[in-house]
């Protein structure tokens, strides 16, 4: 388990490394000056003089291959840059708006979670069932509803003609309603076919068979037999999930106007700040892995075939 552990620690410098020198190539690429850009916000006319004055402040008027050598050095150092719009530390304010994202990709996953369970287990159960024809229906909404387009409805019915949920902000639990179903509504329903598929797949193997044999009940199969099997795959794009969600939904965060990493990375965007958009992908990149080990881990404990091999 140890190996396993240092393996992935590994990967995760690597991928490190990679995304790193990509988010730099790319934000190099892109059309758009970040000192044009702030001087027009600041209103302040962008004559040469000014301009040059900014990117040598900016350290923009440095060569690229010196600038990518700071980065990469800042990234592996701790030290992210600065904000070319607030002045403030890139990872100062990475970590001021997580516990928004957190608290969103909480409520999101439980939504997830409780979709995938209980209407996998229950579709499972009653095969043929309306329980199952119902999150068979929910699974192909899920699967082909756009999250804006489900958050855009949501508000339209709850916020503006039932007036019974806010639909902007995070103050109360019932700002983190309407964003929570929209992030974990269509997830929740298409993993609970995944789950339901996969405890109907492993209703004819032989194990159950005996255990049907010994006299066990119906539900101390399901829940004791096969679904610490049929779980394992669901287990997989739980964590993918979640760590897209802790990463900060872009598009749920924007439509709601949530205070959390990925709305702050939409504003980077537009205004061309590069510190922030190469620390917003680092971090979100070291996000993703970490979660994605813990469940390489999760699941090689569950499993003792994983182990073995």
């Amino acid at each position: 388990m140890i190996r396993f552990i240092l393996e992935r620690a590994v990967q995760l410098v690597i991928i490190v490394f990679v995304v790193s020198t990509v988010t730099f190539v790319l934000m190099r690429l892109a059309p758009g000056d970040p000192a044009t850009i702030l001087l027009t916000a600041h209103n302040v006319p962008a004559s040469e003089e000014a301009l040059t004055a900014l990117r040598k402040e900016l350290g923009l008027n440095e060569p690229l291959h010196v600038q990518y050598v700071n980065w990469l050095r800042d990234v592996f150092t701790g030290h992210w840059g600065t904000s070319y719009v607030s002045k403030e530390s890139v990872l100062t304010e990475l970590w001021n708006r997580l516990p928004a994202t957190v608290e969103l990709a909480l409520a999101g996953f439980t939504v997830m979670i409780v979709l995938t369970l209980g209407m996998g287990l229950a579709a499972s159960v009653k095969s043929s069932g309306w329980l199952d024809r119902l999150g068979r229906l929910l699974a192909l909404l899920g699967s082909s509803i756009p999250s804006f387009w489900l958050g855009f409805l949501l508000i339209y019915v709850f916020s503006v003609c039932l007036g019974w949920l806010p639909s902007m902000g995070r103050e109360d639990w019932t700002h983190l309603v309407l964003p929570a179903l929209t992030l974990g509504a269509g997830l929740g329903a298409v993993q609970a076919r995944v789950l339901r598929t996969q405890i109907l797949e492993l209703g004819d193997r032989n194990f159950v068979k005996a255990a049907k044999a010994r006299g066990f009940s119906r539900m101390h199969i399901l829940f004791f037999e096969i679904f610490k099997h049929a779980i394992l795959p669901v287990i997989t794009l739980l964590g993918t999930n979640l760590s897209f969600m802790l990463a900060g939904n872009v598009i749920v965060e924007t439509i709601f106007s949530w205070p959390g990493l990925g709305k702050y990375f939409i504003d980077a965007i537009t205004q061309r700040d590069y510190p922030v958009i190469q620390g917003y992908v680092i971090f979100a990149a070291v996000l993703i892995v970490g979660v994605q080990c813990l469940v390489d881990v999760i699941q090689t404990a569950i499993d003792p075939r994983l182990r073995l091999r």
